[in-house]
């Protein structure tokens, strides 16, 4: 009595596991990739928004508001001192991957209480090798991102 058994040799499963390996790598690295993209973007967008805040801060408390960018500790201070003298009112951390240049021209952005800028400059920051710049212009607080 013969049995006629058909199926899958060892070889054909170990090449459709290794072709399988090989797709989820190429996916898993593209979609880290992208993920990272998103962070970076994120991010840029976040501390304009900041930038932007500080300014309605100001306008709000009809006083001076100010943006710093403490690069040690990896924070963003926004201040008020009409409405809380030394403190914050936020604190917002920032990724680790994302570094401020020594050479940037502005690490606080100073809003008067004439909702204006006190000082134009850039901030030069990279994000996972990407650089950024981003420039403060003078009169209603005008900030554009230059990738």
């Amino acid at each position: 009595m013969k049995i006629n058994q058909k199926g899958f040799t060892l070889i054909e499963m170990l090449l459709v596991l290794v072709i399988m390996m090989l797709i989820c790598t190429i996916g898993i690295s593209v979609g880290k990739k992208q993920l990272d993209r998103q962070l970076e973007n994120r991010f840029i967008e976040q501390l304009k928004a900041d930038i932007e805040l500080t300014q309605a801060l100001s306008f709000q408390y009809q006083g001076a508001a100010s943006l710093y960018i403490f690069d040690a500790i990896n924070e963003i201070h926004i201040y008020v001192p009409k409405y809380h003298k030394d403190n914050p009112i936020i604190i917002r951390k920032y990724p680790k991957n994302v570094e401020f240049r020594y050479y940037s021209t502005l690490d606080h952005v100073i809003f008067t209480e004439n909702q204006t800028v006190s000082r134009s400059g850039t901030i030069i920051f990279s994000v996972n090798g990407r650089r950024v710049k981003l420039n403060v212009y003078l009169g209603e607080g005008r900030v554009k991102i230059v990738q």
